[in-house]
């Protein structure tokens, strides 16, 4: 396991209701067929198939509009937040998804479970980003973070990360700066959905920031 990460700060809070009875019920029946634990990482497909790690879902429309138009790819989606969780695991199987499964945990220790250049691609999305100053600490996409995601990379793999937050996209671009191993992409959305809360966020005035690198050897 890596040890990028001495000191575990969380990026996120536990905000959020207990299941009601029919999700908890779906839970329970959806999980042993898509759910899969931090480090179970040999229950993927074969391992030629390139793997994608979605870190962060929400109520996964992203997710599952993308694993839908990308059937050839298998995607590992990281959440902590149940009602998500549960969203996602129907849609799986009202879509007749196969090429998803989901971890529930902190996406920091999920990314030390992962082999050295397992994946072909990790992205981001809307992540908190933690406006006040004293709270910057608790940002997600940190250099530590970023450090991470290139041992995780294959190389030509890339990353890509959607804000909304105009100062935490210029201090990712900041971060990223003194690590060579990733190059710019061009910074537009590519095959990233228009979500509701992006249109959310859009209708308050804060249009999205697309950043997206590749590893190069």
């Amino acid at each position: 396991m890596s040890l990028a990460f001495p000191r575990l700060i969380r990026s996120y809070t536990r905000r959020e209701r207990p299941l009601t009875p029919g999700a908890q019920g779906a839970y329970e029946r959806l999980w042993g067929r898509f759910g899969i634990a931090e480090r179970d990482w040999d229950k993927l497909g074969c391992a030629e198939r390139e793997t994608v790690l979605d870190i962060g879902f929400g109520d996964g429309e992203s997710l599952l509009n993308i694993a839908t138009q990308d059937s050839d790819r298998e995607y590992v989606g990281v959440e902590v937040y149940h009602t998500g969780i549960v969203k996602v695991l129907r849609g799986l199987e009202e879509r007749g998804l196969v090429n998803v499964k989901l971890i529930e945990g902190d996406a920091q220790l999920v990314l030390g479970a992962v082999g050295a250049g397992r994946l072909a691609g990790v992205q981001v999305f809307f992540p908190d980003p933690w406006p006040k100053k004293r709270h910057h600490k608790r940002r997600l996409v940190q250099r530590p973070f970023l450090m991470e995601v290139v041992r995780v990379l294959k190389a030509g793999g890339t990353f890509h990360m959607a804000t909304d937050w105009q100062a935490y996209a210029e201090a990712v671009v900041e971060s990223v700066r003194s690590i060579p191993e990733l190059e710019v992409v061009a910074a537009e959305r590519g095959g990233r959905p228009i979500t509701r809360f992006e249109r959310r966020g859009t209708r308050a005035g804060r249009p999205p920031f697309d950043i997206r690198y590749r590893k190069v050897s």
